[in-house]
């Protein structure tokens, strides 16, 4: 799953994690694994960038001797902590969802920064199916601002240029953009946020149906459940 941070991929990950989805074990607040967050942001800081500050990582993915580098760095990650990236530990849970995954189960993983790597990721996952989750970018940017500055408030160092909410709108426009660069494979399918909120067992439904996932109406009603209506903008722009 993709979409820039603040768009509702949190939302929808736990929405199809209850819909039969295996997302891992060992994952933070938003549902992301903490080994696949270092692993992207320690390459994003090897090329000078971070992901609030994602262009010269993107400038450089779009060179030849970048994007493998890139797909090198990602492959010998999996292949030596498979486990550790996509979050599962070494106990009888995390052994038990490893098993799941080696007889067919569907799987995958939430993590905005994801994004911006997909085109390597894809290289590593040909198969792999891409949801793309859009949010009115204004929308989206206020949320990336408001945490920032809460952040501040109580001591963080600035991170950024994320106090700005101009930056964050170009920002938010950016990760959209290079979710964008996916929209012809077949393997890719964008939702609005808004449209989940507004109707949400029916894009839910689209959305299981599309990752292969078999669920019970009682569960697509738990699911749709935790969608939080809100007041819809138009992402039109």
């Amino acid at each position: 799953m993709i979409g820039a941070h603040r768009s509702g991929t949190t939302a929808t990950a736990r929405a199809l994690e209850l819909l039969g989805l295996q997302i891992g074990q060992h994952l933070d607040s938003h549902r992301e694994p903490y080994g696949l967050q270092r692993l992207h942001e320690d390459y994003l800081r090897r090329v000078g960038a971070a992901w609030y500050e994602p262009e010269p990582f993107l400038d450089r993915l779009k060179t030849p001797q970048g994007q493998r580098d890139c797909v090198d760095y990602l492959r010998s990650n999996v292949r030596e902590n498979f486990g550790g990236t996509f979050g599962y530990q070494s106990n009888i849970e995390g052994l038990w969802r490893r098993a799941r995954l080696k007889l067919g189960a569907a799987w995958g993983w939430k993590e905005p920064r994801t994004t911006l790597f997909a085109p390597a990721w894809l290289e590593i996952f040909p198969d792999a199916r891409i949801i793309h989750v859009v949010r009115d970018p204004l929308a989206a940017a206020a949320s990336i601002q408001r945490r920032e500055l809460k952040f501040q408030a109580v001591g963080d160092a600035p991170s950024g240029k994320i106090d700005n909410l101009d930056y964050c709108v170009a920002l938010v426009r950016t990760y959209i953009e290079a979710g964008e660069r996916l929209a012809t494979s077949a393997n890719y399918r964008s939702v609005r946020f808004e449209d989940l909120q507004a109707n949400s067992a029916k894009v839910l439904t689209e959305l299981a149906r599309f990752a292969d996932l078999d669920f019970t109406a009682a569960e697509l009603a738990n699911a749709a459940a935790t969608i939080r209506p809100d007041a819809v903008r138009s992402t039109s722009t």
